[in-house]
Protein backbone atom coordinates (compact mmCIF):
# COMPACT_ATOMS: atom_id res chain seq x y z
CA UNK A 1 0.00 0.00 0.00
CA UNK A 2 1.42 3.38 -0.97
CA UNK A 3 0.61 6.58 0.81
CA UNK A 4 -1.96 8.79 -0.89
CA UNK A 5 -0.44 11.04 -3.54
CA UNK A 6 -1.43 14.15 -1.57
CA UNK A 7 0.78 13.16 1.39
CA UNK A 8 4.45 14.14 1.09
CA UNK A 9 7.09 12.80 3.45
CA UNK A 10 10.09 15.04 4.01
CA UNK A 11 13.35 14.30 5.81
CA UNK A 12 15.21 16.84 7.91
CA UNK A 13 18.07 16.62 10.38
CA UNK A 14 16.99 15.64 13.87
CA UNK A 15 17.61 18.28 16.54
CA UNK A 16 18.00 17.99 20.31
CA UNK A 17 14.49 19.44 20.57
CA UNK A 18 13.16 16.41 18.65
CA UNK A 19 14.68 13.80 20.94
CA UNK A 20 11.86 13.44 23.49
CA UNK A 21 9.42 12.79 20.67
CA UNK A 22 11.82 10.42 18.87
CA UNK A 23 12.34 8.41 22.07
CA UNK A 24 8.55 8.26 22.55
CA UNK A 25 8.14 6.87 19.01
CA UNK A 26 10.25 3.81 19.83
CA UNK A 27 8.85 3.22 23.34
CA UNK A 28 5.66 1.21 22.55
CA UNK A 29 6.10 -2.56 22.93
CA UNK A 30 5.13 -3.19 19.31
CA UNK A 31 8.15 -1.10 18.31
CA UNK A 32 10.72 -1.63 21.06
CA UNK A 33 10.55 -5.42 20.69
CA UNK A 34 12.41 -5.09 17.37
CA UNK A 35 15.14 -2.78 18.66
CA UNK A 36 18.33 -3.27 20.63
CA UNK A 37 19.35 -0.34 22.85
CA UNK A 38 16.87 2.51 22.94
CA UNK A 39 16.54 5.77 24.84
CA UNK A 40 17.71 9.32 24.76
CA UNK A 41 21.39 8.49 25.31
CA UNK A 42 21.39 6.19 22.24
CA UNK A 43 19.97 9.00 20.10
CA UNK A 44 22.27 11.62 21.61
CA UNK A 45 25.27 9.47 20.68
CA UNK A 46 23.92 9.04 17.15
CA UNK A 47 23.43 12.80 16.78
CA UNK A 48 26.99 13.53 17.90
CA UNK A 49 28.63 10.83 15.76
CA UNK A 50 29.95 12.35 12.51
CA UNK A 51 29.63 8.94 10.85
CA UNK A 52 25.87 8.80 11.47
CA UNK A 53 23.00 10.85 10.16
CA UNK A 54 19.81 11.09 12.25
CA UNK A 55 16.79 12.30 10.31
CA UNK A 56 13.15 12.83 11.23
CA UNK A 57 10.34 12.22 8.77
CA UNK A 58 7.62 14.85 8.61
CA UNK A 59 4.23 15.11 6.96
CA UNK A 60 2.71 18.58 6.99
CA UNK A 61 5.40 19.64 9.50
CA UNK A 62 4.37 16.86 11.92
CA UNK A 63 7.08 14.36 12.90
CA UNK A 64 5.78 10.89 11.99
CA UNK A 65 8.99 8.87 12.26
CA UNK A 66 12.74 8.84 12.02
CA UNK A 67 15.66 7.07 10.41
CA UNK A 68 19.30 6.71 11.43
CA UNK A 69 21.95 6.05 8.78
CA UNK A 70 25.45 4.93 9.76
CA UNK A 71 28.70 4.66 7.84
CA UNK A 72 27.89 7.90 6.06
CA UNK A 73 31.62 8.60 5.69
CA UNK A 74 32.40 5.18 4.19
CA UNK A 75 34.58 5.89 1.14
CA UNK A 76 33.32 2.64 -0.41
CA UNK A 77 29.76 3.97 -0.47
CA UNK A 78 28.17 1.36 1.80
CA UNK A 79 25.67 2.87 4.24
CA UNK A 80 23.83 1.09 7.03
CA UNK A 81 20.18 1.79 7.69
CA UNK A 82 20.68 1.48 11.43
CA UNK A 83 17.16 2.29 12.62
CA UNK A 84 13.84 3.25 11.09
CA UNK A 85 10.64 3.89 13.05
CA UNK A 86 7.21 5.16 12.08
CA UNK A 87 4.90 6.15 14.95
CA UNK A 88 2.19 3.60 15.71
CA UNK A 89 -0.59 6.08 14.93
CA UNK A 90 0.85 6.63 11.44
CA UNK A 91 1.19 3.00 10.39
CA UNK A 92 -0.80 1.17 7.78
CA UNK A 93 -0.93 3.89 5.12
CA UNK A 94 2.47 3.37 3.50
CA UNK A 95 4.56 5.84 5.51
CA UNK A 96 7.14 3.15 6.34
CA UNK A 97 7.59 2.37 2.67
CA UNK A 98 7.85 6.06 1.81
CA UNK A 99 10.32 6.66 4.65
CA UNK A 100 12.45 3.75 3.43
CA UNK A 101 12.37 5.11 -0.12
CA UNK A 102 13.28 8.63 1.01
CA UNK A 103 16.10 7.33 3.21
CA UNK A 104 17.48 5.19 0.37
CA UNK A 105 17.27 8.10 -2.07
CA UNK A 106 19.03 10.35 0.45
CA UNK A 107 21.79 7.77 0.98
CA UNK A 108 22.25 7.34 -2.77
CA UNK A 109 21.88 10.94 -3.96
CA UNK A 110 23.28 12.93 -1.03
CA UNK A 111 25.75 10.51 0.57
CA UNK A 112 26.86 8.78 -2.63
CA UNK A 113 25.95 5.31 -1.36
CA UNK A 114 26.15 2.47 -3.85
CA UNK A 115 24.72 0.00 -1.33
CA UNK A 116 22.53 0.12 1.75
CA UNK A 117 22.46 -2.67 4.29
CA UNK A 118 20.41 -3.35 7.39
CA UNK A 119 19.75 -6.09 9.88
CA UNK A 120 16.37 -7.30 11.06
CA UNK A 121 15.14 -9.94 13.48
CA UNK A 122 13.91 -13.06 11.63
CA UNK A 123 10.52 -12.81 13.35
CA UNK A 124 9.88 -9.25 12.10
CA UNK A 125 7.94 -10.51 9.08
CA UNK A 126 6.32 -7.15 8.29
CA UNK A 127 9.68 -5.38 8.01
CA UNK A 128 11.27 -8.22 6.04
CA UNK A 129 8.39 -8.14 3.57
CA UNK A 130 8.80 -4.38 3.15
CA UNK A 131 12.55 -4.64 2.63
CA UNK A 132 12.20 -7.44 0.07
CA UNK A 133 9.57 -5.46 -1.84
CA UNK A 134 12.05 -2.57 -2.01
CA UNK A 135 14.84 -4.72 -3.53
CA UNK A 136 16.75 -5.63 -0.38
CA UNK A 137 18.18 -9.14 -0.61
CA UNK A 138 19.08 -11.42 2.25
CA UNK A 139 22.85 -11.76 2.44
CA UNK A 140 23.23 -13.92 5.54
CA UNK A 141 21.83 -14.81 8.94
CA UNK A 142 23.81 -14.15 12.09
CA UNK A 143 22.59 -16.55 14.80
CA UNK A 144 22.48 -15.32 18.39
CA UNK A 145 23.67 -11.84 17.45
CA UNK A 146 21.40 -9.86 19.76
CA UNK A 147 20.63 -10.36 23.45
CA UNK A 148 17.18 -9.29 24.60
CA UNK A 149 16.43 -7.67 27.98
CA UNK A 150 15.75 -11.11 29.43
CA UNK A 151 19.02 -12.50 28.07
CA UNK A 152 17.37 -14.45 25.26
CA UNK A 153 19.47 -14.47 22.12
CA UNK A 154 17.99 -13.57 18.75
CA UNK A 155 19.48 -13.99 15.34
CA UNK A 156 19.61 -11.24 12.75
CA UNK A 157 19.08 -11.30 9.02
CA UNK A 158 21.43 -9.03 7.09
CA UNK A 159 19.88 -7.56 3.94
CA UNK A 160 21.50 -5.37 1.27
CA UNK A 161 20.27 -3.29 -1.63
CA UNK A 162 22.62 -2.19 -4.38
CA UNK A 163 21.65 0.99 -6.18
CA UNK A 164 22.36 1.70 -9.82
CA UNK A 165 24.77 4.59 -10.34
Amino acid sequence: MDIPARVMVFLRSTTEADLDFVVALEAPADTSQWLAETGRSWHTRALSDPDQEHLVATVDDVVVGFVVLAGVRDPGGVVELRRMVVGTEHRGIGLGRELLRRAAAHAHETLGARAIWLDVKPTNHRAISLYRSEDFNQERTVPGALAGPDGTLSGLIVMTRFDQQ
